[in-house]
């Protein structure tokens, strides 16, 4: 009896040390593998920083730490932002999203192109939703849509004088006190949120972050409906607040065919004036503080959902 105690015992005493080496080896084994990942990155992000060096030395030396060897993380991320970048604040991901640019304007260079069009920060995207399924909502748009005159306040050109638009979603403390008008709301409060998806899509492609990264929410989303009267034609130039992060235009289905009302951007460096006569369904996508009009109809009615959207900080 003795004897097969003392073997049981040894038995356990072989296995718990061969736990333990094993342990032992599996923690030198995940800390090698972090050493070895931990270089992988270091030597990918030297790669980066070469490459950019080679295509133009003296941004390299902008973005450079003391060493000029290497990235800043300060310093890379200060000259994105003088790009009109948005910096993620990795190292590995913003030193892409450099070299992009840099490749970027250097096949528009070799191409003949003058390098703007690479730093738009607005976008003209067809059919974000299907213009048939506009022209199936398009009776009740037409049904549900009444004028809630606004105050938009002495320093807009507007003043209390805007009288043209639905509101679906109202965050401001405007004066009148607008509510959401919820038939509005019922008929294209899905379309709104279809809009939003779309948008957060294009903006992270925008700033070179990961998709699904950048949630926006709804600060205001109105429906306008312009027609050939005064004060009811036009909206003129103007940015949509120093508030506001991100705009969508979404052009709507109309029973009266208009003439005119074609929305002019100014973007680029240096500043372009770009013409866009948008179809149902299309959107436009733009950026924090970006001059647009729409210029005056003529003839018939333009109808347009319109969404003032806020970066989920």
């Amino acid at each position: 009896m003795r004897g097969m105690l003392m073997r049981s015992t040894l038995h356990q005493s072989l296995l718990l040390a061969g736990a333990a080496v094993f342990a032992g080896s599996a923690w030198s084994f995940l800390r090698w593998w972090k050493q070895r990942a931990k270089r992988s990155a270091q030597h990918a992000i030297t790669a980066l920083f070469a490459q950019v060096q080679a295509m133009n030395k003296g941004i390299a030396m902008v973005v450079s730490d003391a060493t000029s060897s290497n990235f800043s993380v300060r310093n890379l991320s200060k000259y994105l932002l003088q790009r009109g970048l948005c910096p993620s604040n990795d190292l590995f991901r913003d030193a892409k999203v450099l070299l992009s640019l840099l490749q970027d304007e250097a096949s528009e260079k070799n191409s003949g192109q003058t390098g703007a069009s690479r730093i738009f920060a607005h976008a003209l995207k067809p059919q974000v939703i299907k213009a048939k399924r506009l022209q199936q909502l398009f009776p009740e748009i037409k049904e549900s849509y009444v004028q809630q005159p606004l105050d938009y306040g002495r320093n807009s050109r507007y003043g209390d004088e805007w009288r043209i638009s639905c509101y679906m979603v109202v965050m401001e403390n405007w004066k009148p006190k607008i509510m959401p008008h919820e038939p509005m709301l019922r008929c294209l409060g899905e379309v709104m949120r279809e809009c939003v998806k779309s948008f957060e899509c294009w903006y992270c492609s925008l700033k070179g972050f990961k998709q699904g990264s950048k949630p926006f929410s709804v600060m205001n989303a109105f429906v306008t409906r312009y027609r050939p009267l005064h004060g009811e034609d036009e909206l003129k130039k103007h940015i949509d607040g120093a508030n506001v992060d991100g705009s969508c235009i979404l052009a709507l289905p109309t029973d009266e065919p208009f003439e005119g009302g074609a929305l002019h951007v100014w973007d680029g460096k240096p500043k372009q004036e770009l013409v866009y006569k948008m179809a149902p369904g299309d959107c436009i996508f733009m950026d924090t503080k970006i001059w647009h009009q729409a210029k005056p109809i003529t003839a018939g009615s333009r109808w347009a959902l319109v969404l003032f959207l806020k970066l989920a900080r």
